[in-house]
């Protein structure tokens, strides 16, 4: 039985899916068990290697809204949006850091084009679960008072 490798379209050196799937998780079990700084240089690795894909920039943005950054989180998925225009998934992700900075208008913008652009994608089904959560006011996260002194 003869197996098909697909390569990563457009990266530095020859990558192929399942090697690229496999240095992603990498960094996504890094970034489970709190290892950020090992995340980052994965993550960032990848991008560097991949300058075409999304994905890798989907990844630095998920690592930058776990450690309580959504405007970086925002740079990234814009970066990952520039890269793939059409996919809901990048739109769906700067809805969400959208909603973790308060600019609530502008995140319901990107939801919705999320779910219009790809209706029965991975994208739309996390744009309206940000919207179930926003409609439910679990987001946009309250924001935290300054201690005074």
């Amino acid at each position: 039985m003869s197996e098909t490798v697909t390569e990563v379209a457009g990266s530095l050196v020859p990558v192929e899916k399942l090697q690229a799937m496999v240095m992603l998780e990498a960094g996504y079990l890094w970034l489970d068990m709190g290892q950020h700084a090992h995340a980052k240089d994965v993550f960032g690795g990848a991008a560097a290697l991949m300058p075409k894909s999304e994905v890798p920039q989907l990844a630095l943005g998920t690592l930058e809204l776990v450690l309580g950054k959504p405007e970086k989180a925002l740079q990234a998925y814009r970066a990952a949006q520039r890269l793939s225009p059409k996919s809901s998934l990048p739109r769906a992700h700067c809805g969400e850091a959208l909603l973790f900075m308060g600019k609530v208008t502008e995140a319901m913008k990107e939801l919705k084009a999320a779910l219009e652009l790809e209706p029965e994608s991975d994208g739309a089904k996390l744009a309206q679960a940000l919207l179930d959560a926003k409609e439910e006011g679990a987001l946009p996260p309250p924001k935290k008072e300054k201690a005074k002194k």
